[in-house]
């Protein structure tokens, strides 16, 4: 899957940095996986308050990974972070039956976002 996400942006974006947002419900995963693609490594973590902003090097392309908490009180701020992104990587917390039909209707709303028509989900 790395392999295929390299030629991916390395087709689209060539020698350049790619800025991605990695969205989704609380406790859905967003930090682990941010870690795991920086680090190689799973990491314990906390709830993400605000956000987390880390640099990935991936061959030829620099991303800079922005992971937003996904709390309730703070998916309305989400779209102040929407200008100039690249991509978005949406995660789901497959195992919360409970919150599925939720984290559905927030992906329909993102995809719905203007300044988003671009990127790559």
């Amino acid at each position: 899957m790395g392999i295929l996400f390299s030629r991916l942006f390395s087709s689209l974006f060539g020698n350049k940095e790619a800025r991605i947002l990695v969205l989704g419900l609380d406790n859905a995963g967003k930090t682990t996986i941010l870690y795991r693609l920086q680090m190689g490594e799973v990491v314990s973590t906390i709830p993400t308050i605000g956000f987390n902003v880390e640099t990935v090097q991936y061959n030829n392309i620099k991303f800079q990974v922005w992971d937003l908490g996904g709390q309730t009180s703070i998916r309305p701020y989400w779209r102040c972070y929407f200008p100039n992104t690249q991509a978005i990587i949406y995660v789901v917390d497959s195992s919360d039956t409970d919150r599925l039909g939720i984290a559905k209707d927030e992906f329909h709303a993102i995809l719905q976002e203007e300044e988003l028509k671009g990127a790559v989900v």
